[in-house]
């Protein structure tokens, strides 16, 4: 007997019996899972076994047949089943290939054999409703891409500015902790400032707020950094004026409680009084320790004098620039308006002779060389009237040419013929040269339609 190799990585337990649309015989069922044979194997004892199902049953060592123990069939070594005493059922996978079958999945209305359904159809349906192995729901296979890739709460991403792995479900808890992670200052509205450095960015916007540094005396501005040294500078006098009343007061606390044989300040006038009789000694000692408190207190005061005396100094300094800038920009204006004034005249330069040029192009236009002159009359309907009238009873052309060697620059004159043709209706032509007639031609007043027509605002000659 032949044995049959049991190594099969993709062996999957029976086919469910409601795949067949026909009642199944016992002979097609597995008698381990109890559905229809897949891969059909057949032991020493006849009994029919899927390929994995008796895999599972041999994978410890050899087994008795429990089908044959139901039947009282039992009988050594024959109901014995041993992977060395089993071959493949041919005979039987061909028979159950050919049993007709249908796709169980809701909505789908495939059919066909046992043997497509296994090639074709099974593991592929469209209907088919598969376990996400992050977060296992049961999701269509056609949706399970998407739901892996968008949907699921269990997907696994990588955090674009870390590069951290996380949960999708715990994304918006690493957002709120990740150093990397884009911020937008409110004051100024620079975007992008990774959260690691946004401190920093606070500390130097030009646009963020803070108390002016003498808050603590009673300035209550609230400044931009990038306008608290034009704050100080501009209200060094109110931060005086705040800074006079504790200077005050610290220098009389200070002579009120001066000891014997210390200086006094009497009238404006550093003064030394003598030690009083019967005063006490004891009133010494806490005189000298209000005497430190008040010591600490000037100390501070000349640190702010200090500060003072430096935003002072520096905006003298910013002065003396800004003066020397402008005294730059004026020379570069200066300069500016010089090149201005220069490309003016070029300019207009140039527009005189874009008209001289223009005026040559016109004069061009009406030359020819082949004899044939075209004269486009426009106003035709006035110039008529005035020639009716005898206020202008002739009109010249441009400058024109008859040939190209020997008549150069004929003028026409047009005179209104009054004889031989009805009124209106043509004229005298004359060309001229050099103060002679060289050629007299009649030309016809072309107009369409009506001849009462004649006298349109543009008429065309030709001769």
């Amino acid at each position: 007997m032949a044995r049959i190799s049991l190594d099969c990585p993709n062996s999957f337990p029976g086919i469910p019996l409601s795949v067949l649309t026909v009642p199944m015989e016992n002979k097609y069922k597995c008698q381990q899972c109890h559905l229809v044979l897949r891969k059909p194997v057949q032991a020493q004892c006849g009994h029919r076994f899927c390929v994995h199902c008796f895999k599972q049953l041999t994978s410890s060592g050899p087994k008795p047949c429990e089908a044959c123990r139901q039947e009282e069939i039992y009988e050594e070594p024959i109901s014995i089943l041993n992977s060395n005493e089993v071959f493949p059922d041919n005979a039987a996978g061909r028979e159950i290939a050919s049993l007709p079958a249908r796709c169980l999945n809701e909505g789908c209305s495939w059919t066909g054999s046992i043997k497509e359904y296994e090639a074709q159809h099974e593991g592929r349906c469209e209907f088919e409703r598969v376990k996400c192995d992050a977060c296992q729901n049961s999701i269509l296979r056609t949706e399970l891409y998407r739901h892996i890739e968008r949907e699921c709460e269990a997907r696994t991403l990588n955090c674009k500015y870390c590069k951290m792995t996380f949960n999708f479900k715990d994304i918006k808890a690493h957002d709120a902790i990740c150093l990397k992670f884009p911020l937008q200052c409110k004051d100024c509205g620079k975007k992008k400032i990774p959260r690691e450095k946004f401190n920093d960015h606070s500390k130097s916007c030009a646009k963020s707020k803070s108390a002016c540094p003498f808050s603590e005396v009673g300035c209550k501005s609230v400044i931009e950094n990038g306008k608290l040294a034009d704050h100080e500078q501009i209200s060094t006098m109110e931060h005086l004026r705040l800074l006079l009343p504790m200077v005050l007061s610290m220098v009389r606390t200070r002579a009120d409680a001066s000891g014997p044989g210390e200086w006094q300040e009497d009238s404006g006038l550093g003064l030394y009084r003598a030690p009083e009789e019967g005063v006490n000694t004891g009133t010494g000692a806490a005189a000298s320790g209000q005497s430190v408190d008040l010591e600490k207190k000037v100390n501070a005061l000349e640190n702010i004098v200090c500060v003072l005396n430096r935003e002072v100094e520096r905006s003298s300094i910013t002065l003396e620039a800004f003066s020397h800038q402008h005294r730059l920009d004026q020379e570069k204006i200066e300069n500016l308006s010089n090149k201005v004034h220069q490309l003016e005249r070029t300019v207009t330069m140039k527009d005189l002779q874009l008209s001289e040029t223009e005026q040559l192009l016109r004069e061009l236009q009406f030359c020819t060389y082949d004899g044939i002159f075209v004269w486009k009359i426009s106003d035709f309907t006035r110039r008529r009237q005035d020639a009716v009238a005898g206020r202008s009873p002739a009109m010249f052309s441009p400058a024109f040419y008859f040939q190209q060697i020997w008549i150069q620059n004929v003028p026409e004159t047009v005179f209104e013929r009054r004889r031989d043709r009805p009124w209106n209706t043509s004229f005298t032509v004359l060309c001229g040269h050099e103060g002679k007639v060289r050629r007299t031609a009649q030309m016809a007043i072309q107009s369409e339609g009506d001849p009462d027509a004649l006298g349109s605002e543009q008429q065309g000659a030709h001769y």
